[in-house]
C-alpha cells in the first residue's frame, strides 16, 4: 500500500503544486520586473517592437497591472492564490469560466485580451518555484454549473460550495504585441471541488480539493473493474474494425485509449511516460469518455463520479450504438456493391 500511496502522491503534484510562495516574494518579483522593464524602454523615435518581444511584452503587462483597475485587481487576487500554502488535497484556485466540455488529458487554449486575464496568466506563467516543479495551475468551471456567458441584464452565475470543475496546468503562454493579445496553452490535469468561495473581483477564487476515483479495496471491485476495462475495449477494437471497412468515421483507437488500454499488448513500447498504475484505468476512462459527444448533464455526471467502474459503463451504451450503425453500414455495403463474377459474366469457355 506505500508504494501505491507515493506514486500516487507524486502523479498528483503536477496538478496541485502551485508552489510555496510568499506574498512578499511575488511583490518583490513585480518589483524587480519593473525596474528591468524600465530600465530597458526604447527612445520614442525607435521602431515598434516585434510581435513576440518578451521586453515589450513585459512593459505591457505592467502597465496593465499598474494602470488598469482590472489589471490591479488581478494582481492582487494572483497574489493571493500564489501565496497560499497547497497540499495534496486541497489548494486555492483562480477560476476561469469556460464555455466548453473537457476532460482530463484535454488541452485548453485561450485567446486572452481583457486586462485581468492578460496579468493574471503572465504572472502565474512567470512566477518563481523552485527547480523541478511543475507550473502554476488554474482551474475552469463546469459549463453546467456556471455558464461562460452572461445574458444581458442578467447577474453572472457564481460557483459555489460542492461544484466541481477541471484543473489545468500551464503549459505555454506568449504575446502578441500587434493585437496586444496573450495565447495560453494548458492541459486537463485533474478535477476540483469548491470548497469555498474567498474571491468574486475581478474573477473568481476559490479554496478547492481534489477529486480522485477511489481504489477499489477488494478483489471482487478489481475484477469487476477489469471486467468493464476489456468490455470497453472490445467494442472500441469492433468499432476501430467496421470503421476502417466501412470508411465511415476514420480511425477510432487514439493514441491515449492505445497508451492506457487494459490490454498490455496493445500499449505502445515507445512510450515514454507510462501512466501510473494505480491511475491508469481512471485515466482510460476518461481517453473514452473525452471521444464519446457527451451532453452537458452527461459530462457532469462523469466528472463528479468518484468510480471508475460506473464510468466506463457509461461509455458502454454509445459505443455499443456506434458499433451496430457501423454493422448496419456494412451489411448494406455488402449488399449493394456489384459481384465481380457477376459483373464477368458469361460460363467458363467464356462464352
Amino acid at each position: 500500500a506505500a508504494p501505491a500511496a507515493a506514486a500516487a502522491a507524486s502523479d498528483c503534484r503536477c496538478c496541485w503544486a502551485f508552489g510555496a510562495m510568499e506574498a512578499e516574494g511575488a511583490a518583490a518579483g513585480m518589483e524587480a520586473s519593473s525596474s528591468s522593464s524600465s530600465s530597458s524602454k526604447r527612445p520614442a523615435w525607435s521602431p515598434p517592437p516585434g510581435r513576440l518581444d518578451e521586453t515589450a511584452a513585459r512593459d505591457r503587462v505592467l502597465a496593465l497591472a499598474a494602470g488598469t483597475a482590472q489589471g490591479a485587481g488581478a494582481l492582487e487576487a494572483v497574489q493571493g492564490v500564489m501565496s497560499s500554502l497547497p497540499n495534496m488535497k486541497s489548494s486555492r484556485l483562480m477560476l476561469f469560466r469556460y464555455p466548453g466540455l473537457k476532460c482530463p488529458l484535454d488541452t485548453v487554449a485561450l485567446n486572452l485580451m481583457e486586462p485581468r486575464w492578460v496579468v493574471a496568466f503572465d504572472m502565474l506563467a512567470n512566477a518563481p518555484r523552485p527547480k523541478g516543479d511543475p507550473p502554476f495551475c488554474f482551474g475552469i468551471t463546469h459549463p453546467a454549473l456556471t455558464p461562460a456567458r452572461t445574458p444581458r441584464g442578467e447577474n453572472a452565475v457564481p460557483p459555489k460550495p460542492g461544484d466541481v470543475g477541471l484543473i489545468c496546468e500551464i503549459v505555454d503562454v506568449y504575446h502578441d504585441n500587434k493585437e496586444e493579445r496573450m495565447y495560453m496553452t494548458s492541459r486537463v490535469v485533474g478535477r476540483y471541488k469548491v470548497d469555498r468561495v474567498v474571491g468574486e473581483h475581478p474573477f473568481y477564487v476559490a479554496e478547492t480539493s481534489q477529486v480522485l476515483d477511489l481504489p477499489e479495496t477488494d478483489k471482487g471491485g478489481e475484477e469487476a473493474l477489469l471486467e468493464a476495462e476489456m468490455r470497453v475495449w472490445r467494442l472500441l477494437q469492433d468499432l476501430d474494425a467496421l470503421s476502417a471497412k466501412t470508411g465511415e468515421g476514420g480511425k477510432q483507437i487514439d493514441f491515449d485509449m492505445q497508451r492506457l488500454s487494459p490490454d498490455p499488448k496493445a500499449r505502445p513500447a515507445w512510450d515514454s511516460e507510462p501512466p501510473p498504475a494505480d491511475r491508469r484505468a481512471e485515466l482510460f476512462s476518461w481517453a473514452v469518455i473525452r471521444r464519446l459527444g457527451l451532453d452537458q448533464r452527461q459530462h457532469l455526471d462523469a466528472v463528479r463520479s468518484v468510480y471508475t467502474t460506473a464510468r466506463l459503463g457509461m461509455c458502454e451504451a454509445p459505443l455499443q450504438e456506434g458499433v451496430n450503425y457501423l454493422a448496419a453500414c456494412a451489411s448494406i455495403q455488402s449488399a449493394t456493391s456489384p459481384d465481380p463474377e457477376a459483373e464477368a459474366g458469361g460460363d467458363s469457355d467464356g462464352n
